[in-house]
């Protein structure tokens, strides 16, 4: 996937040691951006097709289930949070991969 590859910093910016850094880290949010909507459960259990890196507070996961996809958000335990959220909305492929792109960018949370 292209679009992930270009939010991917070079490895001399990562201070923490334990990141790899071969997985793609969100950008910053955007003061702009658009608020996804997150609900409890997904469609169905699917097939990871993208993540983001695990070594921060939140790592998300493009998920694909029947040709169905949507956006799944691991967080690290915190007060008023769950540790996995779903986006409410569902995209055929096309759309999913640009919803994940704006969320690399940092144009949707």
């Amino acid at each position: 996937m292209t679009a992930s590859a270009a939010v991917l910093a070079p490895p001399d910016v990562f201070t923490d040691e334990d990141c790899p850094g071969i997985s793609p880290h969100p950008a910053v949010p955007s003061p702009g951006r658009t608020a996804l909507r997150w609900i409890g459960q997904g469609v169905a259990p699917g097939r990871v097709v993208a993540y983001t890196c695990s070594c921060r507070m939140t790592a998300y996961e493009l998920v694909a289930c029947g040709g169905v996809y949507q956006i799944r958000r691991r967080t690290l335990p915190r007060r008023g949070v769950p540790p996995v959220s779903w986006t409410a909305d569902r995209w055929r492929r096309g759309e999913a991969l640009e919803w994940w792109r704006r969320l690399l960018a940092g144009h949707a949370r």
